[in-house]
């Protein structure tokens, strides 16, 4: 049985070539196209009609890689897309910032770029929220008048059980902010 090869096995091996020999993939690339080049065909003493099939089957050849290229690419795309459906039913294109495809551009994947951007925004979420609520244990109490809000001297905490300083939590914080240690 044939075992074939993809694109991608090649693509390590051309990798780890240009890292042995100390190059990077386009210096590499670069130096085997001047070393072997394309394959040229000794058109000496051919007819013209001969010399022009062997040039448009060399066309042809590369349109085909193209082509195939392109296929790879879309398909993988396509995969891509609906992995990221799957994963984000309710997300729209017009949801998904600039940042995220510039990730994807740079070689991440749609589905993790977009996790990774929603796992950090909600860490900002988190951030912002805990800032609030320590800003309002600390900022004066907006009371209207006739406040029925208890406020809490030291000593009268010292004495609750655990029971009514959890049940006065918040009132004890806003009321420590005027005892003096």
């Amino acid at each position: 049985m044939k075992k074939s090869i993809t694109n991608e096995q090649v693509l390590d091996v051309v990798y780890d070539l240009a890292d042995v020999c100390g190059m990077r993939i386009d210096e590499f690339i670069e130096h085997l196209q001047k070393e072997f080049g394309d394959p040229e065909f000794n058109t000496e003493g051919l007819p013209e009609d001969v010399i022009a099939e062997l040039e448009n089957a060399k066309t042809l050849r590369k349109e085909s890689r193209d082509t195939k290229r392109k296929q790879e690419h879309d398909l993988a795309m396509r995969g891509e897309i609906e992995a990221f459906r799957k994963a984000f039913p309710d997300a729209n294109a017009e949801d998904i910032p600039e940042s995220v495809w510039e990730d994807t551009a740079g070689g991440a994947d749609l589905v993790h770029a977009y996790a990774l951007y929603l796992i950090g925004e909600h860490g900002k979420g988190d951030r912002a929220e805990a800032v609030n609520r320590e800003n309002e244990l600390r900022s004066a109490s907006a009371h209207s008048e006739g406040s029925t809000e208890p406020s809490f001297s030291r000593e009268q905490v010292e004495k609750m059980t655990p029971k009514e300083v959890s049940k006065n939590y918040k009132n004890i914080l806003r009321s420590m902010r005027s005892w003096r240690y």
